[in-house]
C-alpha cells in the first residue's frame, strides 16, 4: 500500500519527463523492513511520521520505464563453463 502510494506521488512528479517512472521494487523492500521494525518496536516517532518519510523516499527512488528496452538473455537456462551444479 506505501508503494501504491509513493506511486501516485512519483507519477506526480515526474509528468513533465519523456518517460514514464515508476517506484523501484528493491527499494520499496529495503525502506518497508526498516520501517516495519521502527512500527512494530514502537519509537518515539509517530506511525504518521514514519509512514509519511517512508512514502517521500519511495517516491525519491524511482526509475525510468524504458517500453523499447529488452534484450534477450545469454545462454537461457546454461550453467557456466567450469562450474558444476550444486
Amino acid at each position: 500500500m506505501v508503494r501504491g502510494l509513493a506511486q501516485v506521488l512519483a507519477t506526480r512528479r515526474h509528468a513533465a519527463r519523456k518517460h514514464p517512472y515508476q517506484v523501484r521494487w528493491t527499494s520499496s523492500l529495503s525502506t518497508m523492513k526498516h520501517t516495519l521494525v521502527r512500527l512494530l518496536i514502537g519509537t518515539v516517532h509517530p506511525p504518521t511520521t514514519l509512514l509519511t518519510q517512508a512514502v517521500l523516499a519511495l517516491s525519491d527512488a524511482v526509475e525510468a520505464v524504458r517500453p523499447d528496452r529488452q534484450f534477450p538473455r545469454r545462454n537461457p537456462g546454461k550453467l557456466k563453463p567450469g562450474f558444476h551444479p550444486a
